[in-house]
């Protein structure tokens, strides 16, 4: 995670004049959802269809133009009721017609029946037990009007009594498509009862609806489309959790029957494909603030929203900009760098003292889609040059949790190289990129951070960074600083290249004078193995840098005076032994409640325990304001967030059950309990990124994720 960054300097345009991903249709043809919905004539089971319909709006909806819907009835407006009244029905709707990029949702919901042949039948008001074959309607024939149409992702529906009755035939059946369709397409089939199970007619409905519930809350979802297994198995979930909430029946348990039917796929071959015919209603997109080869790096649409909200309330340059225009001396080494025709540098510094703020802003300030956002050009009115020119930079990497070979993978896609014949190995990415950067063309810039947080950084600096050593290297040099002889050849041709890395080190001395433990050993193994490598520390003054940055974020804040925020100033650089993530917690404690804090000795003290007091300040806080936590509760969620492995915890059922393992004990109400940490001022310990297209949760910070896991034992349960 990067360190916190200060406020940004932006107008006050409209966050829609940005340029917002696409939603999950708005990018192709609109969808088709057929209904094949035959009533029975008692209103009971009548109301149970209407209810489902307006469960499958919530997921289908017509409203907007996603989906237009065709809802199955005679031209006089009648119901079906006979085999050839379906068969008209389905040919006028256009299923089996349906076009190779519309996708297709063909939901059935009537009465089933399982013959004794073991064929699965619908079964209509006409139907004669004695004539089936005449009277009703195959299933499987039904489906597969749908999945042998020419639309490539389709869906079906069966909420028929028994509908699970009749995946053999759908198996056997699959065998008769073109192969062709089979590799292009993703057919799904959901059953909604199992064999030997009657349909409940509300049952659909309260499933899909509270599957809707988990989807756009608790699952997070971060992608527009779902796959068939993410939508079986948020079908399940809600099924369970409607089926804890029923009374029993009789004491000690609940009959068999009352078992709330649990949906399941009835063909598996595409499940973990994603499907244009199942659009997720909880995919919430950012707008793009950054080119995908520096993203990584770059600050993120949430980040820069974050400090336009929280810096004064204002959206103006009254905010101050600190992230865009403090520290201007480190900010012209960096921009000077970038522009020299190639070489190393390494950015370095204690916990929490900027450095990943600092890289982060020349990645997004050089970034062509950030520069041409209305909202933020006021962020490059900072000096001159201490702005990187556009384009600047060429791929940006955060080694957090990378292996060698994924970040080597993702650098070089950025660049525009991949291995010969395909490899995908380390030794291939490897010998890519040393033939990319030492052949002629355009200078490039590579900018690698947090590689003290990479899988394995030693190793990671051996091998991840090997391509770049020699292509850093300055041109040699004669003797009194002449350039040498031209070179002729390939090697007068070399891509110019400039690396810039940050990685965390201790600082050689504290500000006191007291001796202080070495420098990383990643540091020493960095200069090492680049030995050409400029390295600028970010932490030589950290009382100066606190101290300016207090002063920008709680200048011109109602009841801040010139001289209270100069005493805060003063208190917080003191106390935050130059982190900016200790310094910006104390700030936000300052702003709720004033200048009186100053004044509380108790508050001090904690501001010197470091982030630790602060945040067993903003636990009592929270509480007190009646977020519905308890301490006990919002501790063990916060450190849960801290031992996920990975990018982070996701919410779901991960983050509770990993709660319960960090408390030993279950959380109660645990959905409810995460969003209300999520509304409370403790949201600012954490940050959301994005693993297996999930939304995940961890400590905003490294530092506060190592504080969380050695949470004080006398502080593991009550803060």
């Amino acid at each position: 995670m990067r360190e916190q960054r200060g406020p940004v300097v932006a107008v006050a345009a409209e966050p829609d004049a940005l340029e917002w991903p696409h939603g999950p249709l708005s990018t192709g043809p609109r969808g088709l959802l057929v209904g094949l919905i035959v009533p029975d004539g008692d209103p009971a089971f009548d109301e149970a269809l209407r209810q489902q319909l307006a469960a499958l709006e919530l997921w289908w909806p017509r409203a907007g133009g996603e989906f237009g819907w065709r809802m199955s009835q005679n031209p006089d407006g009648t119901p079906l009721s006979t085999r050839h009244e379906v068969e008209t029905y389905l040919e006028a709707s256009g299923v089996r017609e349906a076009e190779a990029g519309t996708p297709l949702v063909l939901f059935v919901s009537a009465h089933g029946m399982t013959a004794k042949s073991a064929r699965h039948y619908l079964r209509l008001p006409t139907t004669s037990d004695d004539r089936l074959l005449a009277t009703a309607v195959p299933t499987s024939g039904l489906a597969y009007a749908a999945l042998d149409s020419h639309a490539h992702d389709v869906l079906v529906i069966l909420n028929m009594c028994e509908s699970a009755a009749v995946q053999s035939e759908l198996v056997t059946l699959q065998d008769d498509l073109d192969p062709a369709r089979k590799d292009e397409a993703r057919l799904n089939v959901l059953a909604t009862t199992e064999r030997g199970r009657q349909v409940l007619g509300l049952e659909l409905a309260r499933v899909l609806s509270r599957a809707h519930l988990l989807a756009t809350t608790s699952e997070q979802i971060a992608h527009p489309h779902l796959t068939m297994s993410e939508f079986t198995q948020l079908l399940n979930r809600a099924a369970r959790l409607l089926e804890d909430e029923r009374p029993v029946r009789r004491r000690g348990a609940r009959r068999a029957t009352a078992r709330v039917n649990i949906p399941q796929p009835l063909l598996t071959q595409w499940q973990h494909e994603r499907s244009r015919a199942l659009p997720n209603p909880g995919y919430e997109p950012a707008p793009r603030v950054a080119l995908a080869e520096v993203s990584d790096v770059a600050a993120t649409f949430d980040e820069l929203e974050y400090w336009l909200e929280k810096a004064s309330g204002r959206l103006d340059k009254a905010d101050g900009g600190w992230y865009f225009s403090g520290r201007t001396q480190l900010n012209r080494l960096l921009v000077e760098f970038i522009q020299r025709p190639r070489g190393a540098m390494i950015v370095t510094g204690g916990a929490g003292t900027g450095k990943s703020a600092l890289l982060g802003r020349m990645v997004t300030l050089s970034d062509p889609v950030f520069r041409g956002e209305e909202r933020y050009k006021t962020a490059l009115d900072s000096p001159p040059d201490t702005i990187p020119p556009p384009h600047a930079v060429s791929a940006a990497v955060s080694a957090r949790n990378h292996t060698a070979v994924s970040a080597l993978r993702r650098i070089g896609r950025a660049l525009g190289c991949r291995p010969a014949d395909d490899g995908d190995e380390l030794g291939d990415w490897q010998a890519a990129l040393e033939e990319f950067l030492a052949r002629p063309g355009p200078p490039v810039t590579v900018v690698v951070d947090s590689l003290d947080e990479a899988y394995d950084p030693t190793h990671f600096i051996t091998t991840a960074l090997a391509p770049f050593v020699s292509a850093t290297r300055p041109e040699a040099r004669a003797t009194g600083g002449v350039p040498a002889p031209a070179v002729r050849g390939p090697a007068a041709r070399r891509r110019r290249v400039r690396l810039l890395l940050g990685v965390r080190s201790a600082r050689p001395t504290a500000h006191d004078g007291a001796p202080r433990p070495a420098a990383a050993d990643l540091l020493a193994e960095l200069a090492d193995r680049f030995p050409h490598a400029r390295t600028v520390r970010c932490d030589t003054a950290p009382d100066q840098d606190i101290r300016a940055y207090v002063n920008v974020l709680l200048r011109d804040q109602e009841s801040w005076n010139a001289a209270a925020v100069s005493r805060a100033a003063l208190a917080v650089g003191a106390r935050a032994d130059g982190s900016f993530l200790h310094a910006r917690l104390a700030v936000e404690q300052l702003r709720a409640e004033g200048p009186r804090l100053l004044t509380d000795p108790d508050w001090l003290d904690r501001v010197a325990d470091g982030i630790t007091g602060l945040l067993r300040t903003d636990i009592e806080l929270a509480v007190a304001a009646g977020s519905g936590l308890t301490a006990v509760e919002a501790v063990g969620l916060l450190r849960a967030s801290a031992f996920a492995l990975g990018r982070g915890v996701a919410w779901g059922d991960v983050w509770p059950a990993l709660t319960h393992a960090v408390l030993q004990a279950p959380l109660r109400d645990p959905d409810e309990k995460i969003r209300q940490l999520l509304k409370s001022r403790l949201a600012g310990y954490l940050t959301t990124d994005h693993e297996d297209d999930r939304v995940v949760y961890r400590p905003a910070h490294e530092q506060l994720a190592q504080i969380l896991r050695h949470w004080p034992a006398a502080w593991k349960c009550t803060p």
